[in-house]
């Protein structure tokens, strides 16, 4: 890759640095402190949008050669990992012993599984096993002084320095560098079964969904997407996603009830991997987190998005910048809510700031960025820390 490939917003590094160990990714944090040079984190690079512009950048660290398992205890249901190994190299390596990291986002074959927990990303798993820092139980990281640090540990009931890896996750680079991971793991359902009701309105779709959520039928996925470029005269409004999964009597048993409230058409099962990549794909891309409620999606003047329901959280695609962003963002902070801009033109994203209003005091961040990388080395900028 050259310069220009690690740009990240309006910035671009002076230089790059592709270590492939955890030694090396020590000594490049460290020597950057030493010089008060500032690092940007890579890894697939499919969520690196995410942030304001660094402050400073002057080095990108691509920690994909930092990459493969560590340990592997399948009767334990634990598997250690390098922080740049993608989401498809882990399934890869699971699917021969019946397992699977239950975590699902954008671009598996690009998302590292350090990225993934840095930047705390979303996708249909959330329903059912909702973040993926709950299925993280042991981190090996590298602060921004160059000191290597471990948290928690490599089997399920050891809690030691469990809430560090919690911190971490959704830290986005700013705190230290993810290196190595000890992930909780469960069977592959023996059966899935994936289905699409097609709706006249976005309301429809969100009472439908609603209805199922009631219910309490114990769905593995569920979401509403509205998507105009995969849409042609006379196609309905809002499309509902329902997923099932387990053993094939369970599965035929849930199958019924669901049909028997919201009848949907059988599709492929790899039709959520397009969901979830959606965010990754579009241009001006808007991430709503809110308490989840009763018939709420957020809403752009009717404009394409991903909402899960019951997990709280949209994806919205306006076709350009408009009035109502600062507008939804308000309402949603004034619900405890939040709108983040995760994809958008540079200086749109500027304009409005990526994250809206801070969440957390000043104080307590600022105290949180000393600790852990007390020259700011780590992605000065990027979160309103």
């Amino acid at each position: 890759m050259g310069l220009e490939e690690y740009r990240v917003g309006g910035a671009t590094p002076r230089r790059h640095a592709r270590p492939e160990s955890v030694a090396e990714v020590a000594s490049a944090i460290a020597s950057a402190n030493e010089d008060g040079a500032a690092i940007v984190l890579w890894g697939g690079g499919t969520r690196i949008s995410v942030g304001d512009d660094p402050a400073r950048y002057d080095v990108a660290l691509d920690l994909r050669s930092l990459a493969g398992v560590v340990d592997h205890e399948p009767h334990d249901l634990v598997i250690t990992v390098r922080a740049g190994t993608t989401l498809a190299g882990l399934a890869d390596v699971l699917g021969p012993h019946g397992q699977r990291w239950p975590v699902e986002a954008g671009d598996p074959e690009n998302a590292t599984v350090g990225g993934t927990v840095a930047g705390a990303a979303d996708g249909p798993s959330r329903l059912r096993y909702f973040h993926p820092r709950d299925w993280v139980i042991g981190v090996r990281a590298v602060l921004g002084d160059g000191t290597l640090t471990k948290a928690g540990g490599r089997v399920v009931k050891n809690a030691t320095g469990y809430d560090l890896t919690k911190l971490y996750s959704g830290s986005y680079g700013t705190l230290c560098a993810i290196v190595e991971l000890s992930l909780k793991l469960t069977a592959r359902p023996e059966r899935v079964v994936s289905l699409r009701a097609d709706l006249p309105t976005l309301a429809s779709a969100v009472a439908r969904a609603d209805e199922l959520l009631a219910s309490a039928i114990p769905l593995d996925a569920l979401a509403i997407v509205r998507d105009r470029d995969i849409e042609q005269r006379g196609r309905p409004e809002a499309r509902l996603f329902m997923r099932l999964a387990g053993t094939p009597g369970a599965v035929d048993r849930l199958l019924s009830l669901v049909q028997g409230r919201v009848p949907g058409t059988p599709v492929d099962d790899t039709e959520w991997d397009r969901i979830a990549a959606l965010p990754l794909r579009r241009p001006l891309s808007l991430r709503a987190a809110y308490r989840p409620a009763r018939g709420f999606a957020p809403d752009i003047a009717g404009c394409d998005a991903v909402h899960y329901p019951g997990v709280g959280i949209s994806h919205l695609f306006p076709d350009r910048a408009s009035p109502g962003i600062t507008a939804l963002r308000a309402t949603l902070e004034a619900r405890g809510g939040a709108l983040v801009i995760e994809r958008a033109p540079t200086l749109l994203r500027r304009e409005l700031g990526a994250w809206g209003s801070a969440r957390a005091a000043s104080a307590i961040a600022a105290a949180l960025k000393s600790r852990f990388d007390p020259r700011g080395v780590l992605a000065p900028g990027r979160l309103p820390l």
